[in-house]
């Protein structure tokens, strides 16, 4: 591979990562509609091969403007004290392979209605108190005693909606928590309550999960299936045991405590540069050996949920796909067979010049307002509440979370942006990218959807920026360079992933893991030069397991916007628009609803490498 390409793998994405949520939060509706509750929007798609080039460091002259500063976070109530903290689950580090967790706001299973819109609340205005479990605890009880008690369908109903108050309470501080910690990575306050959020969600979610199960068996569940409450056939999905017994959840507890202890190394390692040598032999040699242990509990957990392996237990349990493993395998063998050789081809000098000039704060938003004010209906909606209650950070700060991501903030009824921007021409795309996430929290009401489905309107926003942001055009080849890049480099660490967790016994080892990178670099043809160290710092690989395909799939099908958006002016934005508020879970469904072209059909990748071929002459 070219030097100068070397170089420039680190800048040819353009942050894709959203979190969903990296915690693993039972949402409430039945399994075949879960969403992942680990990584919902983080807003970049790792790309940590080589050493990125000084051209994208952040220049220390360049304070980021006033004008777009989103108001910072009122301090939480007093009535709330901080608790000794114990890690947190989801983000705690602010280094590049670092990424807060972003809990799961599910749904009410019940409404009969489509909910009505709050009146918005600033974020400056939203109040932070710590939940108690014992309280939530109080309201499972009631639900239980109810059933026992062969309440009328109305009394019991009354409990089951006192306690999803108390469980979207939880999720609420849970969000609030995240995003101020995420703002201030040395606040000891907001570590505290980050840390509690996530060492007590487990306890929550198995209480959910045990409720619903409780609620199967129960003699008023004809009556709970109403449509005016639950639905016909809701049930369905919870006959039987529940999963979350005593054993998986301390099964998934051992989990998030060794994701907290990333999370710490991450923390030790802040002013150390992470391609280093130095950072290697220390912390990168820790978080292996973490890496290890994180991968002997899930294959325990994936046994014990009476799983083959892993992969196909992660598949079902956080992301509900409705795809296999094996036909991801398949993709992921066609992407290296027609895309990784043109990869190596391409010439990234004619973009590395983008990369010469600072981006400010005021630029990277003024990029994406005009975006949604040019597309115009529900987007330029999203975006004015978005900017009138300051629901957004894109400021920089060497203390904030190094990563972008988007969230939900369950009570209030609004989503929320964050971005750490590297002052770059990516945070143009970044922020794009978040704010797609949050049109489609907006318009759908916060309605979980599958990870595979959210990033379609995350990726599929930046595609479309390019023809309706002032200066997108100038930005097109370079996110085809990135499209190009996500394609190959996201589905090499996918490859890498599966291929880990068939290693066990005496196999499983940090040296081995080393071993199999180097390995899957080379088969896509980054040779000898890739250190198999270097997977430390991917952060989906500890946070948010078998997420990194969705990347893969998703932006296959947001491409096929910039295609009908090519073809002729207005079909990609129509397309984008009639499907934002889709309450489509699952990926390939989605696709087929919106009239899209499966990345499984035979021949796609093919097709794609042509579109590659001709934007990149």
């Amino acid at each position: 591979m070219k030097k100068t390409a070397l170089r420039f793998v680190a800048l040819c994405l353009a942050m894709l990562f959203v979190l969903t949520a990296c915690d693993p939060a039972i949402p409430s509706t039945p399994p075949s509609e879960q969403t992942n509750p680990s990584v919902q929007t983080e807003s970049s798609t790792p790309s940590e091969l080589t050493e990125p080039s000084e051209s994208i460091e952040p220049s220390e002259s360049t304070e980021p403007s006033e004008s777009t500063e989103p108001s910072e976070s009122t301090e939480p109530s007093e009535s709330t004290e901080p608790s000794e903290s114990t890690q947190p689950s989801e983000s705690t580090q602010p280094s590049e392979s670092t990424t807060p967790s972003e809990p799961t706001n599910p749904t009410e299973p019940f409404s009969p209605t489509e909910p009505t819109e709050p009146g918005i609340v600033a974020f400056e205005d939203m109040e932070y108190s710590r939940q108690s479990i014992d309280a939530l605890e109080t309201h499972y009880q009631a639900v239980l005693d109810g059933i026992d008690d062969n309440d009328d369908v109305v009394t019991l109903m009354d409990k089951i909606y006192g306690f999803y108050e108390g469980y979207h309470n939880y999720y609420t501080a849970y969000a609030l928590a995240n995003i101020h910690y995420s703002k201030d990575l040395t606040d000891s306050y907001w570590e505290a309550e980050y840390n509690y959020c996530m060492d007590t969600s487990a306890e929550v979610d198995a209480m959910l999960d045990q409720m619903l199960y409780a609620l199967a068996e129960s003699a008023q569940v004809d009556a709970l299936e109403s449509d005016e409450y639950f639905g016909k056939d809701f049930f369905d999905a919870y006959q039987g045991e529940s999963l979350w017994d005593e054993t998986f959840t301390a099964l998934m507890d051992k989990e998030s405590e060794l994701q907290a202890k990333y999370y710490e190394i991450n923390g030790q390692a802040v002013n150390v540069d992470p391609y280093s040598e130095a950072f290697f032999q220390t912390y990168g040699a820790q978080m292996a050996d973490v890496f290890v242990e994180l991968v002997k509990v899930r294959q325990e957990i994936a046994a014990y949920a009476g799983y083959e392996d892993f992969p196909s237990f992660a598949y079902d349990f956080y992301f509900s796909r409705d795809y296999t493993p094996a036909q991801a395998e398949k993709l992921m063998t066609d992407i290296k067979t027609h895309l990784a050789p043109l990869y190596q081809t391409v010439d990234y000098s004619s973009v590395l010049h983008l990369y010469n000039t600072t981006v400010t704060e005021s630029q990277t938003f003024a990029y994406v307002k005009s975006c949604a004010q040019n597309m115009g209906g529900i987007l330029a909606e999203a975006f004015d509440v978005m900017e009138t209650a300051g629901l957004y950070d894109i400021t920089y700060s060497t203390k904030k979370y190094d990563a972008s991501f988007e969230m939900f903030i369950s009570n209030y009824g609004v989503p929320y942006v964050f971005v750490n921007p590297s002052r770059t021409v990516d945070d143009k795309l970044t922020f794009t990218h978040e704010f797609g996430h949050f049109a489609n929290d907006y318009a759908s009401y916060g309605t979980s959807v599958g990870i595979d489905v959210a990033e379609f309107f995350s990726q599929g926003l930046e595609y479309l920026s390019l023809d309706y942001a002032t200066g997108g055009k100038q930005l097109t080849k370079l996110k085809m360079i990135n499209s190009l890049c996500l394609y190959v480099e996201q589905t090499m660490y996918a490859t890498f992933e599966q291929r880990v967790y068939s290693l066990k016994g005496d196999q499983l080892t940090k040296e081995n893991i080393f071993k199999v990178f180097e390995q899957v670099g080379q088969e896509f043809g980054f040779g000898n030069g890739l250190d198999g160290r270097m997977f430390v710092l991917v952060p989906h690989f500890f946070i948010s397991p078998m997420y990194i395909i969705s990347y893969v799939v998703s932006n296959d099908a947001a491409l096929q916007l910039y295609q009908l958006e090519q073809s002729q002016k207005g079909a990609g934005v129509a397309k984008y628009v009639e499907n934002l508020d889709t309450m489509e879970a699952q990926f390939l469904g989605f696709v087929e609803s919106a009239g899209l072209e499966s990345p499984f059909v035979e021949g796609r990748i093919e097709k794609v490498r042509k579109t590659f071929e001709q934007a990149l002459k």
